[in-house]
């Protein structure tokens, strides 16, 4: 009998809301999601990327309701490339038109549980750029989102910090004993 040398990591779960502690710039707001892995990585199941409902503030304007569910399972031969999730977050500006509001990543959980991963924002780098914003109520945003995942790309970015991205997951792994893999996890 031959075993396999890899481990798997199964994720279920949803993007549950989003939190603007002073509101949100508009009153609907939908995400896009990619989760995004190494080169060592399989997908073995489940949807890597998807589109929220356009959603509206409730009767706690601050926070916006998603429930989008996730469900994906992964193999690796080692960890290099870890999966992240990608959220990118989008209303309707003044003039109607589909504007960024923020961007959020985080590591795909080993552990079930809530992630609170921060919200943030692209911030114009220079007088005229931010003149153009406020006069045409579009935020910049990144033509490649999946840039987050590589530090080096995003040297120079100018970001600010507005809010969380709430995720409730269950986590399943298997095989990483036989890899020699601690997780931590007693």
């Amino acid at each position: 009998m031959e075993t396999e040398n890899c481990f798997h990591i199964s994720l279920t779960g949803q993007i549950k809301s989003c939190y603007f502690p002073c509101g949100i710039d508009g009153n609907k707001l939908f995400c896009r999601y990619d989760i995004v892995a190494g080169a060592d990585w399989d997908l073995v199941s489940g949807i890597s990327s998807g589109v929220t409902q356009l959603s509206r503030a409730g009767s706690r304007i601050e926070e916006i309701v998603f429930n989008m569910p996730l469900e994906v399972m992964y193999k690796s031969t080692n960890p290099f490339g870890w999966p992240q999730i990608i959220i990118c977050l989008y209303g309707n500006n003044f003039w109607g038109a589909e504007s960024s509001k923020g961007y959020a990543r985080c590591h795909l959980p080993i552990t079930s549980g809530e992630i609170r991963a921060p919200i943030f924002q692209i911030k114009c780098s220079n007088i005229w750029s931010s003149l153009t914003t406020w006069f045409t109520d579009r935020n910049p945003e990144l033509r490649n989102p999946k840039i987050l995942v590589e530090g080096e790309k995003t040297k120079g970015l100018c970001v600010e910090s507005y809010g969380d991205v709430v995720i409730a997951t269950q986590s399943i792994t298997r095989g990483g004993a036989d890899l020699m893999l601690d997780w931590g996890q007693r």
